[in-house]
């Protein structure tokens, strides 16, 4: 439930919100005002009206009457003013303003002393746009009302299609208002009913009780989640959670924010525990975020740490896609200082690689990393940047909640560039660089077991030079109009890059951590790497027409000069000579079309020259609507590998498509996700949502059926479905209500 919508419910019962009415005044008295509020009253009748004053105590005034005394303004089609008493008895059409908020009622006795008063048969509004009425709203004092038989709502109050009844209630104003005997309607349809309700009318953030929430679920039961806020001055706060479940997953939480200064930009924990019946065991997840700038010698602080007992557990607990597709788990803590020329970092990280009943564990504890920005040398056409770190590195494996350390180890790494900017027509580039690195271990892998050891340290290096040729590009201009473009630009850009490295020595002993260790490497040490991508540019129609790339096409593919490089087979296949080795490359091709700013169009295929066929295949496709059309989308991706020859992996393919719009404009709106494996012709995940938005509520439906797979002993990988239902009402200024 969204918190400032929350609080706007609280306080719409005790402010109105103002209108003014602008009157014709011909006659104009004005009368001796109440000695204890001071000031003058103002009657003004409109013509046709009357004013009869007596004994100078009391004054009568009928027709379309205005009262006005200091911060109040009635209007009435009788008005009885007590001269002596400031008493006023307004009736007909009563409509009493004063501040922000204004009360109408058949009939009203108020005091212009005290400024407090009986309304009755009266109705009033708070903002935004909440309204209250009832036989009697009594203002007791300045911050307290009274009402009898009434009800509140944020929809038109002649047919509401909500609404909360109350036999009473007290509103204290900017504290709590206190209900009782309410039921809620749908219509005139009674939902639920309770004896007493307490609820903060507070214009800041007030502590108490979130509506609670109900899920629905084939596999965990039903539970209800429970949330209460606590706020700490203006800059932290707190929300405690309690899940009650019908299949014994009974959990807790917190969610603390807090915001104490300027330089603070994101302060956040957030903490789950819940009891998981089948291990008779608790879960646990936890994610504390914290971000600050203008630290003492410039440099900014990140922490963004986060864990979970069993990521596979809360894949089927949780209702949140994106914990389907997290591989890993990663936390980190740096302090970072960012200059035109530099950037240093103080890293401390943990990368947990995670499967369904393992994990490997990845830490630098810590790394410092120096990274220097190309730079001219002088007044020479060369550059040199650099990329450096040191680091303490450690492995390990996680097996049933037990860690085993595999290495712990430092390593030290150098890796400058040098390069040249050439002068060359803009048609043609050509760009030559220099690299070599150094990098240092404390550790390597035992030659024999193949698994690190800290008996013998190890000294890598190499160099690397490649030579990168863009052009000479080629393009023609047709001024055709056509598909909203006035002309078109066809560009023909070849590309070639020569690279070298040599030979890289005990790259084999290397402990694999990261992509220091496992550097862009080419297969063979000498090697070409070639391509041609063709692109068509469109001037768009118009005056302020801007030019944009309509579509785009790419082939790349590698030679190799001196070693030839290996393909090998998994299994040898019957009748067919064994595999030899080649030359080239499998041959690679990208595609991009968007003829329209809604339209975009990617795919991608690679080529196999041993396998003779294509390899894997991508096409993407994406529709978004603009103007009127803007709620409307319609995605589609189709990603396959294809079975290789002489391999046991029989090929994979997925379809995926999200689609959604407005079935009937600004009220009924469908959207439904799909992911089918055409593969084994199965869904393995569908979600289907429903909505319908009134003018002052929202009904949401939803159904989702996906696949999880889990790891048991004694069974392997099993595949198991997840089905959950959920519904909620949102109610306009008030929140959400029902399952999510």
């Amino acid at each position: 439930m969204n918190l400032w919508r929350r609080l706007a419910l609280l306080s719409l019962l005790v402010f109105p919100l103002a209108i003014s009415l602008e009157a014709q005044r011909p006659q104009v008295r004005l009368m001796p005002g109440p000695k204890a509020g001071g000031g003058d009253v103002k009657i003004n009748i409109e013509p046709g009206g009357r004013l009869d004053v007596q004994h100078d105590e009391y004054s009568i005034a009928e027709g379309v009457v205005t009262l006005e005394y200091q911060d109040i303004k009635m209007r009435a089609d009788k008005v009885t003013h007590n001269k002596k008493t400031g008493d006023v008895v307004a009736e007909g059409h009563v409509i009493v303003d004063q501040g922000p908020s204004r009360v109408s009622a058949t009939q009203a006795i108020y005091n212009l002393n005290s400024k407090t008063g009986t309304f009755f048969n009266a109705t009033a509004t708070a903002d935004p746009s909440m309204y209250f009425a009832g036989d009697r709203i009594e203002k007791v004092d300045d911050d307290t009302f009274k009402l009898t038989n009434g009800i509140f709502t944020s929809c038109d109050l002649d047919r509401p299609a909500w609404s909360i009844h109350v036999g009473e209630a007290t509103v204290n104003l900017d504290d709590y208002a206190y209900l009782r005997d309410l039921s809620f309607h749908a219509r005139k349809l009674p939902i639920f009913w309770a004896p007493r309700l307490v609820w903060p009318t507070k214009r800041e953030r007030s502590q108490g009780l979130l509506i609670p929430r109900v899920l629905f679920s084939t596999r965990f039961g039903q539970r209800l989640e429970l949330g209460y806020f606590m706020p700490f001055g203006e800059s932290a706060d707190a929300t405690v959670y309690a899940d009650l479940n019908t299949e014994q997953y009974f959990g807790a939480g917190v969610n603390l924010r807090y915001l104490p200064s300027q330089n603070v930009k994101l302060g956040e924990l957030l903490a789950y525990a819940v009891n998981n019946p089948e291990r008779n065991d608790v879960e646990w997840k936890y994610q504390y975020q914290h971000a600050q700038e203008n630290l003492p010698g410039g440099f900014r602080g990140v922490v963004d740490v986060q864990d979970y007992s069993d990521l596979d557990f809360f894949r089927r607990y949780d209702r949140d896609p994106r914990l389907h597709t997290l591989s890993n788990i990663y936390s980190s803590a740096y302090l970072t200082k960012n200059r035109p020329t530099y950037s240093l970092n103080i890293l401390a990280d943990r990368r947990d690689l995670v499967s369904l009943n393992s994990r490997q564990r990845f830490e630098q504890l810590p790394s410092l990393q120096y990274r220097r920005y190309p730079q001219r040398i002088g007044q020479t056409p060369l550059y040199l940047s650099l990329e450096s770190s040191t680091s303490q590195l450690r492995l390990g494996t996680i097996v049933n909640d037990e860690e085993t350390r595999d290495a712990d180890y430092f390593r030290a790494d150098v890796f400058p560039t040098l390069s040249m900017q050439l002068r060359t027509p803009p048609w043609f580039s050509v760009k030559p660089q220099i690299s070599l690195r150094q990098t240092w271990y404390s550790s390597s892998l035992d030659e024999t077991t193949n698994k690190p050891t800290n008996d013998e340290s190890l000294n890598r290096f190499y160099a690397q030079g490649q030579v990168e040729v863009i052009g000479p590009s080629f393009s023609r201009v047709f001024n055709r109009a056509l598909g909203g473009f006035s002309r078109f630009k066809h560009v023909i850009e070849p590309r070639v890059r020569y690279l070298y490295t040599t030979e890289v020595e005990e790259q084999e002993r290397v402990i694999r951590f990261d992509s220091v260790d496992t550097p862009y490497l080419p297969l063979v040490r000498d090697s070409v790497e070639y391509g041609i991508t063709q692109r068509l540019l469109g001037k768009e129609a118009g005056p302020n027409g801007n030019a944009r790339e309509v579509l785009s096409l790419s082939l790349r593919q590698s030679v190799a000069l001196s070693d030839s490089f290996e393909f090998q087979r998994e299994e040898p296949i019957p009748g067919q000579d064994p595999p030899r080795e080649h030359r080239f490359t499998p041959l690679s091709a990208s595609l991009r079309v968007n003829p329209y700013q809604t339209l975009t169009l990617d795919a991608t295929a690679s080529f196999g020259n041993i396998s003779h066929q294509i390899d894997s295949a991508y096409v993407s496709a994406n529709l978004v609507g603009t103007g009127e059309n803007a709620d409307k989308y319609l995605s589609f991706t189709w990603f396959t590998s294809f079975n290789q020859p002489g391999s046991s992996f029989d090929g994979s393919s997925q379809i995926r498509v999200n689609t959604g719009s407005w079935i009937k404009r600004d009220r009924l709106r469908a959207d439904v996700e799909l992911n089918f494996d055409a593969q084994s012709g199965s869904f393995l995940e569908q979600r289907f949502l429903a909505g319908w938005s009134g003018s002052c509520y929202g009904i949401a439906l939803e159904f989702r059926r996906h696949l999880v797979y889990e790891f048991q002993a004694g069974l392997g990988t099993i595949e198991r479905p997840i089905t959950s239902y959920g519904v909620s009402v949102s109610l306009k200024n008030v929140g959400t209500i029902g399952s999510h």
